[in-house]
């Protein structure tokens, strides 16, 4: 369709559109109508109006068309070198617009058909490498490859390990992020984890024969959120009520590091720096319940000193009550 990249919102009409087009070379169901990708429109709406900023200096497409034409020499596995020479001819080298425009047009269409920075220019967060030999299937898979470099103390991530306690026990902050690379990374300057949160678009992935994903990678991903956001736990379901409401993960959950491939690593970094993290103040410590017999001893410890001031606080006032009611018994006595 010829609609403008600038025009917002996307009508109904032209997501269903966009969802078989995409990724129809990959075998998109016909169903995609039925699915509820507002999460993802809302990404690629910004995505696309912060590549035609500055006067669409950074772009060398206007049009939903001009984007599908694109990501459909993508997803037949062109390389990107190939698909930025078909562009330049098309386009005549991007007329008035700078060299880079045709790159940065190619990476924007690879970004949005895998949810991913790519390249260096407008990125936000950690990119994905796309060299100029490569197809995105392959930089795709080059960059998500199974890995146990690290080994875990345990070899369970415990049932305290979720998203929400994350925040009130190990004191984390949770970044909601649109960029999959940058999913289970902890900053530590801040004690920020990003999650990668829209599972249905990792859904809708799942239901493609051909998809630009590695084997099992989207399934592992699935994984981890249900890890993180377990149904099961009532107080996790009540955070994330109030957080995100795009998803439910109606799924066992595998908590053995050993069935992690692709997330491995990150989940360790993440389990130990949960494990290592000292609670600061009465609510951490109260949420903290990771050593049972540490948090009895000291809440039995705060509740003899509580009864201890309270009991303290009864005598001093009684003292000083029959200190007051002698005084006043001596003054009249000396009145009279």
């Amino acid at each position: 369709m010829d609609d403008s990249l600038q025009k917002y919102p996307i009508s109904k009409s032209l997501r269903t559109w966009l969802l078989q087009e995409l990724w129809k070379e990959c075998g998109a169901p016909g169903t995609a109508g039925s699915r509820d990708m507002s999460s993802y429109f809302d990404y690629y709406s910004a995505r696309c109006q912060r590549f035609s900023h500055e006067g669409g200096i950074h772009i060398c497409v206007d049009s939903h068309g001009g984007i599908i034409d694109i990501a459909r020499q993508i997803v037949t596995d062109a390389t990107k070198d190939e698909v930025c020479s078909a562009l330049a001819r098309q386009t005549g080298n991007g007329g008035n617009r700078p060299n880079w425009t045709i790159d940065t047009t190619v990476e924007l269409c690879g970004g949005l058909l895998v949810m991913a920075e790519l390249g260096l220019q407008n990125t936000e967060g950690d990119p994905l490498s796309w060299h100029r030999d490569q197809t995105l299937r392959q930089a795709v898979a080059r960059h998500f490859q199974p890995e146990k470099q690290l080994q875990p103390d345990n070899p369970r991530l415990g049932k305290l390990f979720t998203a929400r306690n994350l925040i009130y026990i190990g004191g984390m902050k949770i970044a909601w992020t649109s960029n999959i690379v940058d999913h289970l990374r902890l900053s530590e300057d801040t004690q920020t984890v990003f999650v990668f949160y829209h599972a249905e678009f990792l859904r809708y992935q799942n239901c493609f024969p051909t998809p630009l994903f590695p084997d099992s990678f989207i399934d592992e991903t699935l994984l981890t959120l249900a890890l993180l956001f377990p149904q099961n736990d009532r107080k996790s379901r009540s955070w994330l009520s109030g957080q995100i409401s795009e998803y439910s993960l109606d799924r066992g959950i595998e908590r053995r590091f050993e069935k992690f491939s692709f997330w491995h690593d990150r989940l360790v970094i993440l389990h130990q720096a949960f494990d290592e993290a000292d609670p600061r103040g009465l609510r951490q410590w109260w949420n903290d319940r990771r050593n049972s017999v540490q948090w009895y001893t000291f809440w039995v410890a705060i509740l003899v000193f509580i009864i201890t001031v309270f009991f303290g606080l009864v005598q001093s006032i009684e003292g000083a009550l029959q200190v007051y009611l002698s005084w006043q018994a001596l003054k009249q006595g000396g009145g009279s």
